[in-house]
């Protein structure tokens, strides 16, 4: 038997970060469009903007592409499991509904990007049926969803025991959640970019970001570059926008890949292409193709890099334990990795995406969720924004969501 890797992704071990670097000597002055941080959300941007015809310049304090992207579960599109009816009490039913119908609608966008990008590792997409026991009005929930014209079917009785042989009485099923291979997809977009032309420059720390009323100058260390356009990827505010620190919230996330499960257990987990989200443990869980137990969930606080080890052991054990609760025939499947991610996300757990008052030639994204297909779709966001080119939804997904957090 294999002993538990802990504190590295699997998909980062099946296709490792590129070796090729990029230079580390900004030696351009202006740019149409200069993109900060290139994690999965910056490559996609980056490329995007260039083949809309804006000259790029992205810009890594690290190696390009070497970051948190690699790291992620491989699941995407977790947020249609959110609480509905409390996203559409705090937003209203337009801005809840696009958030939801956006969400639900980006894994099959991916694919489609994907394909014709000719980037690998999209894998396919699955229904979610979220388990409602004991989670209270979750049947209100279903019924949210309907009127406000989204796609949520009720599972109880006889058609449960069809769905799936986890332990439970009733679920919701929602459409939208994906399986991706999220190291394959970095290393496609890499390849991508480079093909672009995109002028790349890693090891770049971008120290500042002053402006004026016709532009903004990006500092890195005494090299500056003038645009008028600055695309802000990093994840979350940090030093370069601060005062926006207080739209955000931080958490890390665990992640388990188990051994491949004998033909026996598999049969007996049934899920086949499906993703089962206990909602009460907060844990998702599906079979890869490959028949092992993929499960992501369990958030906690931000960790130090001194406690993920201690974190990861027994935050496997935890996600294993709420697996074999729900499915007993698991009982002896060892874990082969346990990992996890520090996440970024709005107060409600949506994507920060677009423009600030306060920054007048800047642009975000914070909150992707180290999730391919909303990287994906903020990459498509953050171009129309540059091209003046947006579209009613994308409102939804903007700081005036979040207004009620100033101070």
């Amino acid at each position: 038997m294999s002993r538990t890797r802990y504190g590295v992704g699997p998909w980062a071990v099946a296709t490792p970060p590129k070796t090729k670097a990029f230079p580390t000597r900004p030696d351009v002055e202006t740019a149409d469009v200069v993109v900060v941080g290139a994690g999965l959300t910056g490559i996609l941007t980056a490329t995007a903007l260039k083949a809309a015809g804006h000259g790029v310049v992205l810009l890594e304090a690290g190696r390009v592409g070497s970051g948190y992207s690699r790291a992620a579960s491989g699941l995407t599109g977790l947020l249609v499991g959110a609480d509905y009816r409390a996203l559409e009490a705090a937003h209203g039913r337009k801005i809840a509904r696009t958030l939801m119908s956006a969400v639900a609608g980006a894994a099959g966008t991916l694919a489609t990007g994907l394909a014709k990008a000719k980037i690998p590792g999209v894998g396919d997409t699955r229904p979610l049926l979220a388990l409602a026991e004991p989670v209270k009005g979750w049947d209100r929930d279903a019924v949210a969803r309907t009127v406000a014209g989204l796609t949520a079917a009720t599972v109880t009785g006889t058609a449960f025991a069809k769905a799936t042989t986890a332990d439970g009485g009733a679920a919701m099923r929602l459409p939208g959640v994906g399986l991706t291979e999220p190291s394959r997809i970095v290393t496609g977009a890499i390849t991508r970019l480079a093909g672009a032309r995109v002028k790349v420059f890693e090891k770049s720390r971008v120290t500042r970001i002053t402006f004026t009323r016709v532009d903004a100058t990006v500092h890195v260390g005494t090299h500056a570059i003038v645009t008028p356009r600055v695309v802000i990827c990093t994840d979350a505010p940090g030093a370069l926008a601060p005062t926006l620190d207080r739209h955000v919230r931080g958490f890390e996330r665990y992640h388990v890949l188990t051994a491949p499960m004998p033909a026996a257990m598999r049969k007996a987990v049934a899920l086949g292409s499906t993703v089962l989200y206990d909602a009460a443990a907060s844990v998702a869980m599906t079979v890869t193709p490959d028949g092992r137990l993929l499960l992501t969930g369990g958030d906690g606080s931000l960790l130090t890099d001194k406690q993920r080890p201690a974190a990861h052991v027994q935050r496997t054990g935890q996600l294993m334990y709420e697996c074999l609760k729900r499915f007993p025939a698991i009982v002896g499947l060892a874990p082969e990795f346990g990992w996890s991610t520090p996440v970024v996300a709005g107060p409600d757990r949506f994507p920060l995406v677009g423009p600030h008052r306060q920054y007048p030639h800047q642009l975000f994204s914070f909150g992707t969720d180290r999730d391919p297909a909303l990287a994906w779709l903020a990459s498509r966001m953050l171009t129309r924004a540059v091209g003046h080119a947006e579209e009613a939804a994308d409102e939804a997904f903007g700081f005036s969501r979040v207004q009620e957090d100033r101070s």
